[in-house]
């Protein structure tokens, strides 16, 4: 072949523009697929994180609630007999501890129910990234595999499965 007949690119150059151009539409593919699946579980996230804050603002007004309260027994028993005071002393100590209670429950609630939901989203997008990579080398093994290389490859893993057996 003379010089006026030779290509201007060789094919090794054409082979690795191609596998560029496939690795970009797989990766937009899966980039575009993966960030709406984040969007998605932070959306939820948020949600969440917005229904624990509301149950903290209602825990907060329950403590509120409950302080109001304990002023106002304690406005009473000043004006109420010695053995009123010791009463209304009783009740405001009785409700401070249901309001703390009530405030711990709550808050413990809302923590475990944020972890759990922590750890859901770290499973889901742990399998949700190890399916995309298994499909992406599924297509590009089924993609660049001939019928001589995968008889080869199933002789191997059949001598390496009689190795373990």
């Amino acid at each position: 072949m003379d010089a006026s007949h030779a290509p201007l690119i060789n094919e090794g150059v054409w082979v690795a523009i191609s596998f560029i151009v496939f690795v970009a539409l797989i990766w937009k593919r899966a980039g575009s697929a993966m960030a709406e699946m984040f969007d998605k579980r932070s959306g939820e996230i948020r949600s969440n994180l917005e229904e624990a804050q509301r149950l903290r603002e209602e825990a907060q007004a329950e403590l509120k609630k409950y302080q109001r309260m304990n002023r106002e027994a304690a406005e009473e028993a000043e004006k109420i007999t010695a053995n009123a005071v010791a009463a209304a002393n009783t009740i405001r100590a009785n409700a401070e501890k249901a309001a703390e209670a009530a405030i711990k429950r709550k808050e413990e609630q809302a923590t475990a129910k944020i972890k759990a939901m922590e750890a859901e989203v770290v499973a889901s997008l742990r399998s949700r990234a190890a399916e995309l990579a298994t499909r992406a080398a599924t297509d590009l093994i089924t993609s660049k595999m001939d019928k001589e290389t995968s008889v080869k490859l199933v002789s191997a893993d059949i001598d390496r499965i009689k190795k373990l057996g």
